[in-house]
């Protein structure tokens, strides 16, 4: 497309396959070739995406008009497991409407009741795990996180709910499965695993009512079923799977770089450190409405903008953006946060943990999130 700034060569379908297996690696080569911005083509958007890292750039990204620059297109490749009524996908008055619904229970003193509970969750995991014996923390901050992220929503958990939507989300985990979906839309076997989760989540909505759970505040706001079920398919995946996977890089980060953590003032600052080195989301895109003036160029139409989180954590000064910005920030920033900070509170409370051999473990995408290659394995050792 014209005016499109410089980018890879390689077809769309290899361009998918590295953005899939080396995200990280492509992000840094096609920045070192082509300079900023630059165009990626992959199956993962319907259109080319232009990428920067530029501060004041992205700050433009975040703060335009939606007439301007729309986000919910960005995030169509989720649509098959969280549905077109999911914040995420929603945009205008629809996704602000939603988004307002959504965000008390994860804000201000809403929070405060939540430390306990996270740090009940996390010693009986921890109760599980054997001293000098390899771990694999991915998995097991998948399990402490979805089964908070339950009690949230629910007021309790829900095992056969907790399995089905493991089952969804691993197939998204896999490497060939990823590559296959992303080229060729979902299989059979995911779309099986979807509507198995539909039938447990249409069960609990129907049997909700008059509670104080989020599902309870949610139903009485008069939502259709398919609403509330699109809405707590997204709270329950990315409500665990993005506080999971930073924790399971706050893992791998800690075992071969030991940090002080005995105040809350040190767990935060390496949080925060962990967020900004290992990014869990490498890009935040809007779909352009109109042309749109992206350093040099004017990018047409219809075609992706994005913020380079990954990059733009790179660079001398850095951005702070692990959470995305403007009216499409997380609006589970600020619980993701408590979570890592009551989580790796716990950890560091009843283990020391080394690394399982010394080279750190590479960047690779599981469904939208960068995890670590190895899944975060370590070697924990009692205190």
């Amino acid at each position: 497309m014209r005016d499109l700034p410089p980018g890879p060569r390689e077809p769309a379908a290899l361009q998918t396959v590295e953005w899939i297996v080396r995200p990280t690696a492509l992000l840094r080569r096609a920045q070192a070739r082509y300079g900023e911005p630059f165009t990626l083509r992959t199956a993962w958007t319907d259109a080319p995406l232009v990428l920067t890292s530029d501060p004041d750039e992205i700050r433009r990204i975040y703060a335009a008009p939606p007439d301007v620059l729309r986000a919910g297109d960005s995030s169509t490749i989720l649509e098959p497991l969280v549905g077109r009524h999911s914040v995420l996908i929603l945009h205008g008055e629809e996704h602000l409407k939603q988004r307002r619904l959504m965000l008390p229970p994860f804000h201000g003193e809403a929070l405060k009741r939540w430390a306990g509970t996270i740090a009940e969750i996390t010693h009986a995991e921890l109760d599980t795990w054997t001293p000098n014996a390899k771990l694999k923390t991915l998995p097991r901050m998948q399990a402490i996180t979805l089964e908070v992220i339950q009690r949230v929503i629910f007021g309790s958990r829900d095992l056969e709910l907790k399995h089905a939507l493991r089952r969804a989300l691993d197939m998204t985990g896999s490497t060939p499965n990823l590559i296959v979906m992303a080229l060729f839309g979902p299989h059979r076997r995911f779309k099986a695993a979807v509507e198995r989760i539909d039938e447990l989540i249409y069960a609990r909505i129907d049997e909700a009512g008059g509670g104080d759970s989020i599902l309870d505040l949610l139903k009485a706001s008069g939502a259709t079923r398919e609403e509330l079920r699109d809405q707590l398919v997204t709270l329950l995946a990315a409500g665990h799977e993005t506080t999971a996977t930073a924790l399971a890089w706050a893992c791998e980060r800690l075992a071969r770089h030991p940090a002080p953590l005995e105040t809350d003032q040190q767990i935060d600052a390496f949080v925060r450190e962990v967020l900004r080195t290992r990014p869990v989301l490498s890009i935040t895109a809007r779909r352009t409405l109109q042309p749109y003036p992206l350093g040099e160029h004017t990018v047409p139409a219809g075609v992706y903008v994005a913020a380079c989180l990954y990059l733009a954590h790179r660079r001398e000064p850095s951005m702070f953006i692990p959470f995305g910005g403007g009216t499409r920030r997380c609006l589970g920033a600020a619980f993701a946060t408590l979570e890592m900070r009551e989580v790796i509170r716990a950890v560091n409370q009843r283990f020391l943990i080394s690394p399982d051999r010394p080279e750190g473990e590479r960047m690779r995408r599981r469904s939208v999130v960068l995890a670590p290659s190895r899944q975060g394995s370590i070697v924990p050792m009692t205190r």
